[in-house]
This record gives C-alpha cells, sequence and structure tokens, in this order.
C-alpha cells in the first residue's frame, strides 16, 4: 500500500463533465503512513484534466477487500458558471468520501466517490438538501511490481 498510486476520477453527471471540459481528471497519491489497515499521505490533481490546485491530504482503511478513504483539499473550488471558471477560496474545500473494492485485474482499487448533503437556499431564502456531485474512481500502483 506505501508507495505512489495513480489514478481518475469522474463526475456521474455528464452535464458537469461537460462544463469542466473532462471526462476524467487524472490525479496522483502518495501513501507515507500504512499500519496494515490504516493509510494516510498525500493527493494530488492534475490541473490539466481538470484537477484542483495544491496538494491535499488522505487518511483512510482497509477492510477486507475494501477501501475507504477521505480527501481534504486545502482550498475551495467552485465552478462558477457553465464555462467551467473556477472560484478559489481560502476555506477549506469540502471533505470527498472515497469508498471502493479491489479492482477485477487484482493491481488496483475502484468505487465511488460523494460529497456529504448540504444545505443550501433556493432564491437565497428556500432551504434545500443537495449533493454538491459524486462519481467514480479508480487507482493502481504508478509503478506495479515485477
Amino acid at each position: 500500500m506505501l508507495g505512489n498510486w495513480k489514478g481518475s476520477y469522474c463526475y456521474e453527471n455528464d452535464r458537469i463533465r461537460k462544463i469542466i471540459g473532462y471526462d476524467q481528471t487524472e490525479f496522483e497519491i502518495v501513501i507515507e503512513e500504512f499500519d496494515g489497515k490504516t493509510f494516510s499521505g498525500k493527493v494530488t490533481d492534475d490541473e490539466k484534466s481538470g484537477g484542483m490546485k495544491e496538494t491535499g491530504k488522505i487518511i483512510g482503511r482497509i477492510e477486507n477487500d475494501e477501501i475507504y478513504f477521505e480527501k481534504s483539499m486545502p482550498k475551495n473550488c467552485q465552478i462558477i458558471n457553465i464555462n467551467g471558471d473556477r472560484k478559489y477560496s481560502e476555506k477549506s474545500h469540502p471533505i470527498i468520501y472515497y469508498s471502493g473494492k479491489f479492482s477485477d485485474n487484482g493491481n488496483g482499487f475502484e468505487g465511488n466517490w460523494k460529497f456529504k448533503k448540504r444545505l443550501g437556499f433556493l432564491f437565497y431564502v428556500i432551504p434545500i438538501i443537495y449533493s454538491p456531485g459524486k462519481g467514480t474512481w479508480k487507482m493502481e500502483p504508478k509503478e506495479l511490481p515485477i
């Protein structure tokens, strides 16, 4: 589990993928600590494929053939219009929750990701609960063992 991993994630919603301008976003994860069950490390999205700026943190666990981790990015990034323009702020990005299993080829993992549901206001007065996004992901070791 320790070491460098490469992967990608994509939004479930076709409309969001079109606004972002990419079918999937590439990322790299470096697992720095692993005790056989829990792990932590760093994550970097590829900005050229629609990813967020800065380096984030991950913390997770493996249970049998399943994996769970949280991705925390240091700056909030929001897509602000249908042209895919982004707005960054100094507050932290909402945590992204990943879950999955060993991939069919046994070399990596694949699964689903999501944001927790949030409270928003329609027309600034009507409270609504919504999900900012969800989708699928996969990753494998950057260099497969020989």
